[in-house]
């Protein structure tokens, strides 16, 4: 049977690149069920797709093949990777999109593609420098996905590249700081503090910890969206176990005025 592939990438809903990514996979392994996971990433924001990866890992099929494109280096010396860890196999190139994921999970096995073995594996050839996803990636997770070895596409490589600053979470004199990771539909802005560092920053007890946002004070930590006041800016501990800022009827990154999540800092403290 074959294996699920799942699909994430900053190509865009309104664009047909990722239409004809799935076109290949469909030709390859029509036997995969494909998720698309988002084609939704903004544009070239590595980050920001190690975040989306992190986050959805564990809710995706077990032994899924996990295309990543967020590739602004296309078609220059930077290699394609196969990386498999927990369960599942990622493809993709070696930007650091798998950053957050492999700073929680470090026990994974690393292959750098050949484009050799690819040609000789798949029969798929690059045809100019700017889609890899068609040519590279979507080829090797349809055939590991039919029961291809990574090992079959590449040598073992024993680093990868790893984002600065991810995740961003930092403990200076019993107060937290951390920063927005990414901006949802709704103008949410999730940060990557997790719960477990608050809890052994200031105890389990957490009624005690406030939050400022973007210099702005948002006060405790509430339950859900609806907890404060009308157009106020909140923080909860949100489904992701994440410190998340909100306005309850608004938009938290028109309140802060940030058009990027990481250029809003979060720092918690006790009160």
């Amino acid at each position: 049977m074959a294996r699920p592939i799942v699909l994430l990438t900053d190509y865009g809903s309104d664009e047909f690149y990722a239409g004809v990514t799935r076109a290949v996979l469909a030709a390859s392994s029509p036997a995969s069920f494909v998720v698309d996971l988002t084609h939704d990433v903004p544009a070239h924001d590595v980050e920001r797709a190690s975040f989306v990866l992190a986050r959805s890992f564990d809710y995706l099929p077990a032994g899924a093949v996990v295309v990543v494109v967020v590739d602004p280096g296309v078609g220059t010396a930077r290699r394609g990777l196969v990386i498999e860890i927990g369960g599942r196999v990622l493809v993709g190139p070696d930007n650091g999109f798998a950053s957050d994921l492999l700073a929680m999970r470090p026990n994974a096995s690393f292959f750098a593609i050949d484009d050799a073995a690819v040609r000789s594996e798949t029969g798929s050839a690059v045809r100019g420098a700017t889609f890899h996803g068609r040519d590279v990636f979507a080829p090797v997770a349809a055939a590991i996905a039919r029961g291809r070895a990574a090992a079959d596409f590449g040598s073992p490589a024993d680093h990868v590249v790893m984002l600065r600053g991810v995740p961003s979470v930092s403990i200076d004199g019993g107060r937290v700081h951390a920063r927005g990771r990414h901006i949802d539909r709704f103008g949410n802005i999730l940060s990557d503090l997790p719960r477990a560092v608050l809890e052994r920053v200031f105890g389990p007890h957490l009624g005690i910890v406030h939050v400022r946002v973007g210099g702005i004070e948002a006060g405790a930590l509430v339950k859900t969206y609806a907890d404060g006041g009308n157009r106020a800016l909140v923080v909860l501990l949100d489904s992701w176990d994440l410190v998340e800022a909100a306005v309850n009827g608004g938009r938290a990154c028109d309140l802060v005025g940030a058009a990027r999540p990481q250029d809003v800092h979060f720092e918690a403290y006790a009160a």
